[in-house]
């Protein structure tokens, strides 16, 4: 459920024809206007990677899973009302639609699709062995937190916050859980902590808007580093919903401390020595985690060349060749030292008048490389361009490409 708005204003973008094939990978024939999201869940279970496929054409999704080891790829569930949200626990899937009277529910069903039914109503946050953790929203605009236990279904209640407050859900790490509760009319924000074992909750922080802004707060990220609860606070403004943020750390004694502002990236990205953050102008910057010492540091700009930072090692695409795309990466918060060429190389038919951009994340143990296409010549869609293609590749831990899905 984390950045519900942030994703449902992203639905709305227009859609085209996927591009790009691996040539031995078998690919599932999907509708034209339905991709994969860079933004959606996406979850490593069982040998499979599990994800979420929405149509810009009337919000439909669509639950795929694909087989690591052979491309195979088959649907999971489908659901007319779209899906915001997805979480796995054991062998069942737990995740949020819309029912016939527009409002959320929560189903689940087995990892292979078998025996889909409806949990409760709300959103579901997280699940563990014995709870399924959900908001469910009532009347006057307030919410409540539960915890539903999934075999005797006796429902626990947690939190509730009053109309003109938003409580949502982050993260999990561990037996701890995240969640932020924001006030309109204070124009301020809360962190709480969440300790599953017990179903005990108690505030961690409490923030005030850091940077100018018009959207309401939320806190975007939590990492626990070295005894250390790193948090990633602020908004996502204009008209690209661009994140606007500001990173605290709270030591273990409870002192706060500003590890940057004005960041743009909504994760915080951090390796076993240095956090790694770009401002709003682009520039690039690492955190020593041991002396809080901040440093500027270059990533080269080249036509056709884009950075992922994924901990201590940062990924450098280049799209320049039309016939495929290769990928090099070096250590994180350097200009391109232990340099290893050609890391990932993934044969790729560009069309002409295309742009495309790549990125990458991990789930599990896996690199998850997507190639965005986009026709910036189509006036209609104005700076944004017009997407045409979405295709994901799947790597593993030493560049070997495995499989991929559209």
């Amino acid at each position: 459920m984390k950045r519900i708005i942030h994703f449902l204003s992203c639905i709305v973008v227009v859609f085209g024809i996927v591009a790009g094939v691996v040539a031995k990978t078998p690919v599932a024939t999907y509708a034209a206007s339905a991709y994969v999201q860079p933004y959606s869940d996406m979850i490593g279970q069982g040998g499979y990677i599990y994800y979420i496929r929405t149509s810009e054409k009337n919000g439909s999704a669509v639950i795929w899973r694909t087989k690591v080891a052979n491309g195979e790829t088959s649907k999971v569930v489908s659901e007319p009302g779209g899906i915001i949200k997805m979480v796995a626990c054991g062998q069942q899937l737990y995740y949020t639609t819309a029912n016939d009277d527009s409002k959320w529910e929560v189903r689940t069903c087995q990892l292979n699709g078998d025996e889909r039914q409806t949990v409760c109503e709300g959103c579901v946050c997280d699940a563990d062995s014995e709870n399924i953790y959900y908001i469910r929203y009532g009347t006057g605009s307030r919410a409540s937190l539960y915890a539903k236990d999934r075999d005797t279904g006796k429902r626990t209640a947690i939190k509730t916050v009053k109309a003109g407050q938003t409580l949502d859900y982050v993260c999990s790490i561990g037996d701890e859980s995240y969640y932020y509760v924001y006030d309109k009319k204070a124009d301020r924000l809360a962190l709480y902590s969440l300790h599953t074992a017990t179903q005990k909750m108690s505030r961690v922080a409490a923030e005030k808007r850091a940077a100018e802004g018009t959207s309401g707060l939320l806190v975007s990220d939590v990492r626990q580093i070295n005894g250390a609860l790193y948090y990633d606070f602020g908004s996502y403004e204009g008209s690209g919903s661009f994140w606007n943020g500001t990173i605290r750390k709270l030591t273990a004694a409870g002192k706060k401390q500003t590890v940057a502002k004005l960041v743009s990236d909504d994760q915080i990205i951090a390796g076993s020595r240095e956090l790694y953050f770009k401002n709003a102008k682009g520039n690039d910057y690492k955190y020593n985690l041991k002396t809080g010492k901040k440093t500027k540091y270059s990533l080269r700009f080249e036509n056709g060349i884009s950075y992922t930072v994924l901990g201590d090692k940062t990924y450098m695409a280049d799209t320049s060749n039309k016939k495929k795309i290769v990928i090099s990466r070096f250590t994180s918060g350097t200009d391109r030292e232990t340099l290893t060429e050609n890391f990932i190389s993934i044969p790729f038919k560009q069309k002409a008048g295309i742009s495309y951009a790549v990125s990458i994340k991990q789930v599990g143990i896996y690199n998850m490389i997507c190639v965005t296409g986009r026709d910036f010549t189509d006036q209609e869609y104005g700076w944004r361009g017009k997407l045409v293609s979405i295709d994901w590749y799947i790597t593993d831990g030493a560049g070997t490409l495995l499989s991929s899905f559209r």
